[in-house]
């Protein structure tokens, strides 16, 4: 019986390990798992507390898998199987849950590579895990990072400043709490990870070592958001204003998009659907992942209801593909 279980945990890709393993072993399990091509670990992963707390040693059923290091690729939902395994950091200890706006963690620059995002749920949260990496093999320290999570809002932003590549762009993660991510390549260096959460929530995050991970526990926080997530149409999406926002001029429109040829164009039409406002910004990335783009308009006198519209004509029959959100004039 023994031998048929272990055969069956090792046939589920991303699956923890049941069958009683040191924390070390646990950790090689991990490791092989990480969509990283690096096979030459030593599996003595060594957990390391960030300042936020640290995540539990429990183990995570419903587990995904997005992007995988062996391969050139930054399509969405890469490789994304659901298993009856799940994720299992081993070797870290309990940790509170926190609702900080920001903190930070990590040294240097070990880490170049996000070589996959890993997810999975437990009963009362759920894990995102970032998968950092030198090249395509597994860097062995957690570079500097930084953290923003507003507070009330259902974005949780991971920044990156040495990760120049990403084998994976985005993904969802269909879980009660967790909607879906982003890879962008950052306005100034590095790349950073936004997640989106359909509800309020606290967090704890851990630094693992040998191989390099950053993981993220998100657990509801009982409080519904204080603010509206940001939209999400065609190949762009806007995080800055959001929907239902006030504006004046001058405003300033911010996100990432997969546009082609990096094109966004920026328009504001009044409550008879006059065009009022109209700019075109190239995002900094199109082909390797998201890119950010920024902008900021000049608007003539406005009150009342608009609508603000960032996108992109398709090639295919001219019409909008893009994000659609009413707006007020202030």
């Amino acid at each position: 019986m023994l031998v048929l279980l272990l055969a069956a945990s090792c046939s589920n890709v991303g699956s923890a390990d049941h069958s009683g393993k040191s924390s070390s072993e646990a950790n090689a399990n991990v490791n092989s798992q990480a969509g990283s091509a690096s096979t030459n670990t030593t599996g003595q992963g060594e957990a390391t507390q960030a300042t936020t707390g640290v995540a539990s040693t429990t183990e995570l059923t419903n587990s995904s898998t997005f992007g995988n290091a062996a391969e050139e690729t930054t399509s969405a939902a890469v490789a994304g199987e659901t298993t009856s395994g799940g994720v299992s950091e081993a070797g870290a200890s309990e940790g509170p849950f926190v609702a900080s706006p920001e903190t930070s963690g990590g040294s240097g620059s070990a880490a170049d590579t996000l070589l996959a995002m890993r997810y999975g749920t437990h009963e009362d949260y759920e894990r995102v895990v970032l998968d950092l990496g030198t090249g395509s093999d597994a860097a062995s320290a957690v570079p500097a990072w930084s953290l923003m999570s507003p507070s009330g809002d259902g974005l949780l932003r991971v920044k990156l400043t040495s990760v120049s590549a990403t084998r994976v762009s985005d993904g969802k993660f269909g879980g009660a709490l967790l909607k879906d991510f982003h890879v962008v390549r950052g306005p100034d260096e590095g790349m950073f990870v936004d997640i989106f959460a359909s509800k309020a929530f606290t967090y704890r995050v851990i630094e693992l070592q040998n191989p390099a991970r950053l993981a993220v526990d998100f657990k509801t926080s009982g409080m519904p958001l204080s603010m509206p997530l940001p939209a999400e149409g065609g190949n762009t999406v806007l995080t800055e204003p959001r929907p239902g926002s006030r504006i004046r001029s001058p405003v300033t429109v911010s996100g990432y998009s997969r546009n082609f040829e990096a094109a966004n164009t920026i328009t504001l039409a009044d409550s008879k659907g006059k065009e009022i406002a109209r700019k075109t910004v190239q995002s900094n990335d199109w082909s390797a992942t998201w890119g950010y783009f920024e902008a900021t308009l000049d608007l003539p006198s406005f009150s009342g209801k608009g609508i603000l519209r960032v996108g992109t004509q398709s090639a295919r029959d001219g019409t909008f593909e893009g994000v659609e959100i009413p707006v007020r004039g202030d």
